[in-house]
């Protein structure tokens, strides 16, 4: 949404325009000419921006490159930082923000575990070959690397990759470009919906055993009659000691309860020992990490649990009273895609007899891993194997599948086998990812709550709310058997099982991927029944 010369004279679509009693800087009323406000209306909280504006201008710095920039005065013309498009620059000052200034900048000398896509399962066809231009809408709705740095530029200006270099493009101000990288998709209706639906729950049901013996001949309200959310998958909440102390002091119960079953669980299955490398992959601001540390038997060495982000999040929980933990952990600041894990010095060991180097076992584990961000792990650890290391266990709490991406889920085969009338390829089909983009919106409805103002109102997919709750966890369910075979068979992992580890009521994504070997020692999980 944009603010225009006559910005004043309309209302918001949303919402009306309203003065009221909030707290500074909450503006409601539209500014005026020459008062120095932005005149950016926030949809999303009903009110207008309250930063101030540089004279002459109508838009802050960083609305103003959300809206039409040819319009703002030269001097104050802004552009989405290509390192980090959610901070603008001036655009008379981007190459100095590029090179010194901007905080996301890839090092000069790139370190041996930064490998570009190397995780991604399928690239499109001329990925390496075709410009923004040609392909934008592709690779920015899939977020592969050379849709991260678009710029508005003028023809023959240079136009940034992310990388050490860039590319001359033509003018991506265009029309035609425009139009090219913001084309809307091809919107859900009944026959599209249950077109795309019918295989995938016949799928899902099939790969819980729960597919009635009739189901070819069934339409899809019989099928979606046997989804049974919660109880397709065995439910086991573990607890662990570490965490109590913190039960006192942690503001946000539920993750309290999601910390502390999947610390548990990596104890069940005999993982939280010193011989291992731990890794957690998204690991925000390491607290999860803190507790894995605390559950171990034994002492840790230093620099032994790795903490893997592609953002730098302060470390407050890496740090206690009594023991500096920071040398226990080690931060590498990447984005998953792009992570060669078995160019890590530190699981690099070299038998001084043979001068053989090995690789050390590792452990992964997260809380939550996003959408895509889940498949691109299992693609690090299935290289990491492919490499030499050995992968001893895993533990993923899944959430997001609406954020998941076609060419980075895991098993193609696996997708066109149930959506491509069982051709099981694993070559890049637009089509596929077409469906797999409708399918993923549609797992959102597994989590969705009904509006009391929609409840009568006939949805676009002609399903009832009941019916859509169903179909949205079939989806999801579909995504993750996928992902639970594919870590069986490439990660070799015989004992991998999909488990409800926390309550719905603590949260709506509740399951988590599980692998590894199981132990005979003394379990502090207890089997529970919804």
């Amino acid at each position: 949404m944009c603010a225009s010369d006559d910005v004043n004279d309309k209302e918001p679509q949303n919402k009306q325009a309203k003065v009221g009693t909030r707290k500074a800087g909450h503006l409601m009323q539209a500014p005026v000419d020459g008062d120095g406000r932005c005149h950016f209306f926030v949809a999303t909280k009903g009110r207008y921006c309250p930063f101030t504006t540089k004279l002459g201008n109508k838009l802050c710095g960083e609305h103003m490159v959300v809206c039409d920039s040819s319009a703002a005065l030269p001097a104050t013309r802004r552009v989405a930082c290509p390192y980090d498009p959610s901070h603008s620059v001036d655009f008379s000052k981007l190459k100095k923000h590029m090179e010194s200034l901007c905080n996301a900048r890839l090092p000069k000398i790139r370190p041996a575990y930064v490998n570009t896509d190397c995780n991604v399962s399928m690239l499109p066809p001329g990925y390496a070959e075709k410009t923004f231009d040609e392909c934008g809408k592709l690779w920015s709705d899939e977020a592969l690397a050379k849709a991260d740095a678009r710029l508005m530029v003028q023809p023959g200006e240079q136009i940034y990759l992310g990388t050490t270099t860039s590319k001359v493009f033509g003018d991506l101000s265009s029309p035609s470009n425009e139009d090219l990288v913001r084309a809307k998709p091809e919107l859900l209706n009944e026959v599209l919906v249950k077109r795309l639906l019918r295989p995938v729950v016949t799928a899902y049901l099939r790969s819980v055993s729960a597919a009635p013996e009739n189901a070819e001949s069934m339409d899809l309200e019989g099928l979606l009659e046997h989804v049974r959310p919660s109880e397709d998958y065995p439910m086991e909440i573990c607890t662990h000691p570490v965490l109590e102390k913190r039960s006192h002091v942690k503001l946000n119960a539920k993750h309290l309860l999601q910390q502390s079953s999947l610390v548990g669980h990596l104890d069940k299955r005999g993982l939280l020992d010193s011989q291992y490398a731990l890794v957690e992959f998204g690991a925000g601001k390491g607290e999860l990490s803190v507790f894995v540390h605390a559950a171990m038997n034994q002492t840790q060495e230093d620099g032994s649990i790795f903490l893997v982000d592609r953002k730098n999040f302060r470390q407050k929980f890496v740090k206690d009273e009594d023991e500096p933990l920071r040398h226990h952990f080690e931060r590498i600041l990447i984005d998953i895609r792009d992570f060669d894990l078995a160019k890590i010095p530190k699981l690099q060991t070299t038998d001084p007899a043979t001068g053989v180097t090995q690789l050390r076992p590792i452990v992964a584990y997260s809380k939550h891993l996003c959408g895509a961000a889940t498949d691109l792990t299992i693609k690090c650890l299935e290289r990491y194997r492919q490499a030499g290391g050995s992968v001893v266990g895993i533990a993923i709490a899944l959430c997001c599948h609406q954020v998941c991406k076609y060419s980075m889920y895991v098993d193609h085969a696996y997708l066109s086998t149930a959506v491509a009338n069982g051709s099981g390829t694993s070559e890049w089909c637009d089509r596929q990812r077409n469906e797999f983009r409708h399918l993923t919106t549609m797992s959102s409805w597994a989590i969705n709550s009904p509006r009391d103002d929609l409840q009568h109102e006939e949805h676009c997919s002609g399903l009832s709310f009941s019916q859509r709750l169903r179909a949205g966890h079939a989806v999801k369910r579909f995504l993750d058997a996928g992902r639970l075979e594919f870590v069986r068979q490439k990660l070799g992992m015989d004992y991998a099982e999909l488990v409800y580890y926390t309550a719905r009521s603590t949260s709506p994504e509740n399951l988590a991927l599980f692998g590894g070997a199981i132990t005979k020692q003394k379990t502090l999980c207890s089997q529970l029944s919804i």
